[in-house]
């Protein structure tokens, strides 16, 4: 029995013991009943935040802060010698509701309200842990049991309450393995083509996204997000890819859509934000750089198309709102997902400065996933790795066991304030950044370079 829920557990006993309630509530229930082990337990309760507050053991939460107002008091349980932290929220009813329940006003209810108010009927069974009393008032172990993902009521009211809700019935769909109610099916078409995913707040909806990218079972949610749809409204890019055949001795996989879907489906089961975005991204170049063999005159061809596809890439996440590091690392991979490819044939100091970006194993592990999607007709239609991932993963591998090598300014005391001290006819910009990036690359590849033998070569530059 892991710590969190003999935290829940106990915070049920001080509850009990003082006349409340005490139910774990949501996914928690639904995946012990699955037998899934929850990530966290939530208790819900008739004693308002105030009397919570006045019991001793939660007399200290863990922060004050807005979300009380709404019924929630984040404390800690002792468990063990360890304080373990957990949510008590009070029954509550939503008045004055507003879209993504944002400045929605709250009133403190029973259970059945604070139910009502949940989004599928397998979020919404509530356990009394200490008499295994399941209650249960939305027939959500039915659901359970035909592995339904059904809206609570009615359908068109839970998504105006909030409109994620659409991306959340396709998350749980395929995390649990479930199928949708049909009922919940054409209320998701329907809001999705009457554009209510316009509604949701740009950050909602980028981080629902990258919840189903991130799992596992991304490839089953981005088949899902096309056939509702969702693709097509929200990454116009990617839909664009669809029906861009490739060249078929290369992809006899299908389409370049096709193709992305696969590469997905190759990654490891846990993976990064940006190793998702980048594989399901990496392609995207392809359809405004797609030349027939028509105009060709011997195969299709793409050229540039990882130079375009950063590009479009970067349109995307800003448009998204992911952070700067973030869009700049994915951009990165993407616009090098070709050139991965010729690491074995790299100048040692270029190939250190590669391997050496944050981003490379996650690269690597794109550029792995990218071959396995790469179908060959003549091996029968079975994936094929590409010839030189070997080599490329022995590269790295021992780069990765080499001590790390220092820099130019650690070492020497060479940078470019440096170069423009003792060479004040070097003009700022792209003069100095060949130079300083030419004393890199010899510093990389010999270990040799001295001040006096960078002054030598400075000077050899700017006379010739």
């Amino acid at each position: 029995m892991d710590t969190h829920y003999q935290a829940a557990e106990k915070a049920a006993q001080i509850l009990q013991s003082k006349g409340f309630d005490a139910y774990i509530i949501g996914g928690a229930v639904r995946d012990l009943l699955l037998g899934h082990p929850p990530k966290d337990y939530d208790l819900a309760t008739n004693a308002t935040p105030e009397q919570l507050l006045a019991i001793e053991e939660f007399a200290n939460p863990q922060h004050t802060d807005p979300a009380q107002a709404y019924g929630v008091t984040r404390t800690k349980i002792l468990v063990k010698n360890e304080l373990v932290p957990i949510e008590i929220t009070t029954y509550r009813r939503d008045i004055e509701a507003h879209l993504g329940r944002k400045l929605t006003k709250v009133e403190f209810a029973a259970l059945e309200d604070d139910v009502l108010r949940r989004d599928f009927t397998v979020n919404a069974l509530a356990l009394d842990p200490l008499n295994y009393y399941l209650a249960d008032l939305v027939n959500g172990l039915s659901d359970l049991n035909k592995r339904f993902i059904r809206f609570i009521g009615k359908p068109t009211d839970r998504i105006k309450e909030d409109p994620l809700r659409v991306l959340r019935a396709i998350r749980f769909k395929c995390r649990l393995g479930f199928r949708y109610e049909d009922t919940t099916f054409d209320a998701l078409t329907a809001a999705i083509n009457n554009d209510v995913l316009s509604q949701v707040a740009t950050d909602r909806l980028r981080n629902e996204l990258t919840h189903m990218l991130t799992h596992p079972t991304r490839e089953e949610a981005v088949e899902d997000l096309d056939t509702l749809n969702v693709i097509k409204l929200v990454l116009p890019e990617l839909e664009a890819t669809k029906n861009i055949m490739q060249p078929d001795q290369y992809h006899s996989e299908g389409d370049v859509f096709r193709h992305s879907l696969l590469a997905i489906r190759y990654l490891p089961d846990n993976i990064s934000a940006r190793l998702a975005w980048a594989t399901l991204l990496h392609d995207i170049g392809k359809a405004p750089t797609f030349e027939p063999i028509e105009i060709t005159g011997d195969r299709i061809r793409f050229n540039q198309h990882h130079s375009e596809g950063a590009k479009l890439a970067g349109n995307i996440l800003k448009r998204l709102n992911f952070s700067k590091k973030l869009t700049e690392e994915i951009t990165w991979m993407i616009h090098y997902h070709m050139a991965i490819a010729y690491l074995p044939e790299m100048r040692p100091g270029h190939a250190a400065t590669f391997m050496n970006h944050p981003a490379f194993a996650d690269l690597l592990e794109l550029h792995r996933a990218d071959a396995h999607a790469t179908w060959n007709k003549a091996d029968g239609h079975i994936h094929t790795s590409a010839p030189n991932l070997s080599a490329i993963e022995k590269i790295y591998k021992e780069f990765l066991a080499k001590p790390k090598p220092k820099s130019l300014k650690e070492d020497l005391g060479i940078d470019g304030n440096w170069v423009l001290q003792n060479f004040p006819q070097i003009q700022k910009g792209e003069q100095l950044g060949q130079i300083l990036q030419e004393l890199k690359l010899i510093y990389l590849e010999e270990d040799l370079l001295s001040k006096e033998k960078a002054i030598k070569i400075i000077k050899d530059r700017i006379t010739n």
